[in-house]
């Protein structure tokens, strides 16, 4: 399974996002298992570009950042594919973040092997949670940019496996 792009896209600082959106885009609002089946049939590297992105493009704000980092840990549970997947973009930063990520949201919210309820107004009820959300999100989003800069570049080196290129009209 492969996007089209232009070649011009090449270029383009969403390049790697633009080689995952058709996939997300066709299973938004689906199901678990619809979005599964799509995600097998992804290699390796698409699987990280999924994953990845259908974190990142929840993490506009801080109270976003915090209660869908919980979602992916939680309630998916595909947070150690996100990290799999950074560690195969060899983005080491990045996982540390992630593990920064994991250890605030396991602070604040398990009990032994109980999770908690999470909601994205804890941050206006624990201001030592918001403090501590507040650091590790603006790591995150140093981190990302040059993370997606990283991705950009794979694509780049790998695009016969992830793109086809559109016809131009």
């Amino acid at each position: 399974m492969k996007a089209a792009i232009k070649r011009e896209d090449l270029d383009s600082h969403q390049l790697s996002w633009l080689c995952i959106e058709p996939m997300l885009l066709s299973v938004r609002g689906q199901d678990l298992a619809a979005k599964r089946e799509v995600y097998l049939q992804l290699n390796e590297g698409q699987q990280a570009l999924y994953l990845f992105y259908s974190y990142h493009n929840h993490t506009r704000s801080l109270a976003e950042f915090y209660w869908f980092s919980a979602y992916h840990i939680m309630d998916l549970q595909s947070w150690n594919g996100i990290r799999k997947g950074m560690q195969f973009f060899q983005l080491d930063g990045m996982v540390r973040i992630l593990d920064d990520i994991e250890a605030l949201i396991a602070d604040a919210k398990k009990s032994g092997e109980t999770w908690q309820e999470v909601s994205p107004t804890d941050l206006d009820h624990d201001p030592q949670l918001r403090q501590r959300t507040e650091r590790v999100y603006a790591a995150y989003q140093e981190a990302s940019q040059k993370g997606i800069m990283a991705m950009n570049e794979w694509v780049r080196h790998h695009q016969d496996t992830v793109v086809e290129m559109k016809e131009e009209v």
